[in-house]
């Protein structure tokens, strides 16, 4: 429980008991009711009957939160406490005054009826009014716990998207890109049109991709390819990039540049030479609904790099609510693979 609900449970008690004596010290002040040892009866009343308020009303909404979390459920959640605890607290309010006739506390008979209502009516008033403020304590403290995930992924985004575009303006990549561009020009000048085109497709989606949270699967995949096409003009014999199940991709949705990510970390962490081939795999599985990078396993003897780019993609998925990504090391091969929204279902998506 958050320190702010801890004290509402202790101090919020503690009020309704003071209110309730007073309020029927009061009322039988002025009702001129002549009862014996009438502050201890009072006291001796009030609290068991605000601790079978509190209590109980303190439970239901605790345990209703732990079935129905989160603000999209607060109606509902607000609903089924009602629902639960109006009927307890026409009983209650009946068994009080029902006892109270019974044992002639306050040495005479009260007009039941109208008492009952009354009684009822305070029970259930002070039922709705805790769990109204329960309910508002905590939508402040998810609402503040929102906020400060949508900022987290929103500055994670942005690292993410500012990683992705300093390795390819780092002037190795530059050399070796605008030199790979240079010997096409030379020898094949149509290629050499292909690779400028794109070379500008892949700035304008990394730029682009930074003011969307979500992409379709086939935008993503087109993307890898026209990355991928960049790096197979380098490597040439050894790099080979093979995609399967590539079909009905624009009702899947994925952040963007998760696979460009997955596939730079294959290149950047594996030997690519041509008696030593990188193969890279990416598989679509419709029934599962995820997308698998899976790549043969030839480790670099050092890699520099600050090796957080599979981290922040973690983190990502975590705050926006999506399912974990799942990582596997074999002798042989690593994977990652990476959950696929449908994108109806991404619209019920709180994050």
């Amino acid at each position: 429980m958050d320190q702010l609900e801890r004290k509402l449970h202790i101090y919020g008690y503690l009020a309704i008991t003071v209110f309730f004596v007073v309020f029927y010290m009061l009322e039988m002040f002025f009702g001129a009711w002549k009862i014996d040892h009438l502050v201890l009866k009072i006291i001796c009343v009030t609290i068991p009957f605000t601790l079978a308020i509190w209590m109980p009303t303190h439970w239901v909404v605790m345990w209703l939160r732990k079935r129905m979390p989160g603000m999209k459920l607060a109606w509902k959640r607000l609903c089924s406490a009602f629902l639960i605890l109006l009927p307890y607290g026409m009983i209650l309010g009946f068994t009080r005054v029902f006892l109270e006739n019974y044992t002639l506390i306050w040495q005479k008979a009260i007009p039941f009826v109208w008492y009952y209502t009354w009684t009822s009516g305070m029970v259930v008033l002070i039922i709705f009014l805790q769990i109204a403020v329960y309910e508002s304590i905590y939508y402040l403290i998810e609402w503040k716990k929102v906020s400060s995930e949508a900022e987290e992924l929103k500055q994670l985004h942005l690292k993410m998207q500012f990683d992705s575009l300093k390795v390819q303006i780092q002037p190795h990549f530059l050399f070796n890109t605008l030199n790979t561009l240079i010997g096409l020009i030379e020898m094949d000048p149509k290629k050499a049109r292909t690779f400028t085109e794109e070379l500008a497709y892949v700035y304008r989606y990394l730029l682009e991709a930074n003011d969307r949270a979500m992409i379709s699967l086939e935008e993503e995949l087109a993307f890898s390819k026209a990355y991928f096409f960049l790096l197979k003009n380098r490597y040439e014999e050894g790099l080979y990039l093979e995609i399967i199940g590539e079909n009905d991709l624009n009702h899947y949705k994925i952040p963007p540049l998760s696979l460009q990510i997955l596939l730079e970390n294959a290149i950047k962490h594996n030997v690519i030479t041509r008696a030593r081939p990188l193969y890279i795999q990416i598989h679509v599985d419709h029934l599962a609904k995820q997308v698998t990078v899976v790549n043969n396993l030839q480790r670099k003897p050092v890699v520099d790099c600050t090796g957080k780019g599979l981290l922040h993609m973690e983190k990502k998925f975590r705050l926006m609510n999506l399912p974990d990504i799942k990582i596997e090391e074999a002798p042989d091969t690593f994977s990652v693979t990476v959950p696929l929204i449908k994108a109806h279902e991404y619209e019920s998506i709180n994050y």
